[in-house]
Formats: structure tokens, C-alpha cells, sequence
């Protein structure tokens, strides 16, 4: 198995086929609104139980946690644990749930501390009904060259004692990205991993979906986005 898991399938298709997934991302990637929108998905087209883990370890702005009581009503049980200041947490029941008959996502925010804590899965992880995705915004600061984006993928795949990632691309620079910026986004991607791997999948924001489909071969994935806030414009 190479670096590059799953190359040759979208991600629609990984969801079809996979029961676990694990969702790992530079702050600011868009990681926690995928991983909510993925949940939903799931538990809407399946009816199964579908467990998201919040191992985010740095308390940021936008957490997935924040949804718990309004995704509760949507079949997704949001599991956290609260924080007292920067003391790191475990959550638990997290094996039960990777060796359950439902899904199981995990959101490794945090950076290393966080894989460090999720590496304690890598046995259920490795297994073909797994599957970890790093998210990749080129839009963002430290991912701006396949260098930067290598520096910090290869040290939290150590981290989290896994060897293979699935690549899933969300690039936006906020909630008003424009369709012109998503595809030339989208083409930096192409740039940094040619000849490596190819990206077949990224996720959109739903109210620009269509048009942004009309315009790659590219298997979009629209989402919504869960995560505003009152003091957001």
C-alpha cells in the first residue's frame, strides 16, 4: 500500500464502502464543518448509528462539538470532552464505537497532541474498514506548497502510527468564496501533487455547487456550513 490510500476512488464511493474515518487537517482547512456535513450524510442516507469523536485539543473557534445538541435530533451523537484550560482530555468510548456495527468519524484537531491520543486506535485504524483523510485547503498558510503540506501531514501520520491517507480537497477562503476562486483552488491542488497522486474528490459550499461542478471532472461533495456564529459577517 502506498502513501496515497485509495487514489482511484472519490469520496462518495469511500463512504459507501467504509465504516470508520478519520478526519485530519490544518487549523483552518474546514476539517470540523466536513466532518459535521459527512455525519449527517451518513446518518440520513443509512438510518445507522453514526458516533463523531471531538478529540480537538486546542479549543479553537469552530468546533464540532458545538453542534452536539442540534445534531442529537439528526441520528449523530457528538462525544467530547470537556476542557479545563489546556489540559489535553480522552474521550471515550471510542473503541466500542470502531468496532460497532455503526460509523465512527473522528476529528483530529489539535495537531500532534491529538494524533498522539488517536494512535492508540492505529490497530482498528490500519484495517481495511478504515479509512483517514487529510483535507487540504491551498488557500490556507501552511499549505501553500507540497513541501509545507508534507512537513505537516508526514508528522501527524507518525504520530498517529498510520502509513496511507486519502486526500480530499476543500479549498475556500471563507463563507464567500466565489466559484472562480474554488477551481483555481482546486487547480493548486492539482499542481502540488502531480505525478504523485490524483485528487478525485473536494468538498463546496452547497450554494455554489452546481456551478462549480459544470466547470471539473472532479466528484464535488456539497456541504453546508454548520458552524456560523453570531459575530461572523
Amino acid at each position: 500500500m502506498g502513501l496515497f490510500y485509495e487514489s482511484d476512488k472519490t469520496f462518495d464511493q469511500l463512504m459507501n464502502e467504509k465504516q470508520n474515518f478519520v478526519f485530519i487537517g490544518e487549523a483552518g482547512s474546514g476539517k470540523s464543518e466536513i466532518v459535521l456535513n459527512i455525519a449527517h450524510m451518513l446518518a440520513e442516507k443509512t438510518g445507522k448509528k453514526v458516533d463523531l469523536f471531538d478529540l480537538d485539543q486546542t479549543k479553537p473557534l469552530y468546533r464540532s462539538r458545538d453542534m452536539a445538541e442540534k445534531f442529537a435530533s439528526e441520528g449523530v451523537t457528538i462525544h467530547y470532552m470537556e476542557q479545563f484550560q489546556d489540559a489535553p482530555t480522552a474521550v471515550g468510548g471510542v473503541i466500542p464505537s470502531l468496532m460497532g456495527d455503526g460509523y465512527a468519524l473522528l476529528d483530529i484537531g489539535g495537531g500532534h497532541s491529538a494524533a498522539r491520543m488517536a494512535g492508540s486506535y492505529s490497530h482498528i485504524l490500519s484495517n481495511d474498514n478504515s479509512v483517514p483523510v487529510y483535507i487540504v485547503n491551498p488557500y490556507r498558510p501552511w499549505t501553500r506548497s507540497l513541501e509545507t503540506i508534507d512537513g505537516t501531514m508526514s508528522h501527524i501520520l507518525k504520530s498517529i502510527r498510520l502509513d496511507h491517507i486519502y486526500i480530499l480537497g476543500n479549498p475556500n477562503l471563507g463563507y464567500g468564496t466565489t466559484v472562480d476562486e474554488f477551481i483555481y483552488g482546486l487547480d493548486k491542488i492539482d499542481e502540488y501533487f502531480e505525478g504523485l497522486t490524483t485528487i478525485n474528490s473536494a468538498c463546496v459550499r452547497k450554494d455554489i455547487y452546481e456551478e462549480a461542478q459544470k466547470r471539473t471532472d472532479k466528484k464535488l461533495i456539497p456541504i453546508e456550513l454548520y458552524l456560523t456564529y453570531e459575530w461572523v459577517d
